[in-house]
């Protein structure tokens, strides 16, 4: 059986390629006409953003507000996936709150739970009370088929029939030193297709 090997200058591991054991059994690997060949699963880039201050935002119901965070990245190839990673801490005056994934703006569809009658379709959700914080994350593996430059953004929501405070990374209540105060991240990696 034939085999190519290729041994690192270092001495250290080795990569190889081997025919079939057997006649008959032919094994084909072709490579793309130009650029670089990159096996699939790679991780290619990672960009995040991080928020670190405080924020209060005054919502009415079966609204979304602006995007909390937002973080950019371009893809090196069409077949690339993006990995989006994201936890919000934070409170809702007297009720439950979400948040939703978007590119560019617009909800991706893939990212939030099926339709259900008149719910709100989000990527993640927590039912929260008035004085407590609470840690929403969400994970969600994208296909933008793009080499252009991508925006991602989380937008939140809460489940209230009626207008509601959202506080990020606090709570609503005294400034008492046993609150905390957190920071919410947004982490974006291309994934080679």
């Amino acid at each position: 059986m034939s085999s190519i090997k290729l041994t690192a200058d270092s001495g250290g591991g080795t990569f190889e390629l081997k025919a079939p054991a057997s006649s008959g059994n032919t094994r084909v690997l072709t490579l793309p006409d130009s650029g670089n060949y990159i096996l699939g699963g790679k991780i290619l880039q990672v960009v995040q953003t991080v928020k670190t201050d405080r924020s209060s935002i005054s919502l009415a119901t079966n609204t979304l507000t602006s995007d909390i965070m937002t973080v950019s990245i371009t893809p090196q190839s069409t077949s690339s996936k993006i990995l989006l990673q994201c936890t919000i801490n934070g409170n809702c005056s007297t009720t439950g709150f979400g948040f939703v994934f978007n590119r560019g703006g617009t909800d991706i569809t893939g990212a939030t739970g099926d339709s259900h009658g008149n719910r709100r379709r989000m990527t993640s959700s927590q039912e929260v009370d008035s004085s407590n914080m609470s840690s929403l994350s969400g994970t969600f593996l994208d296909s933008p088929s793009t080499t252009s430059a991508t925006t991602y953004g989380v937008k939140m929501a809460h489940s209230s029939s009626g207008t509601q405070n959202i506080f990020i990374n606090h709570n609503n209540d005294s400034d008492l030193a046993k609150f905390q105060v957190t920071v919410c991240t947004l982490t974006a990696m291309e994934v080679a297709g």
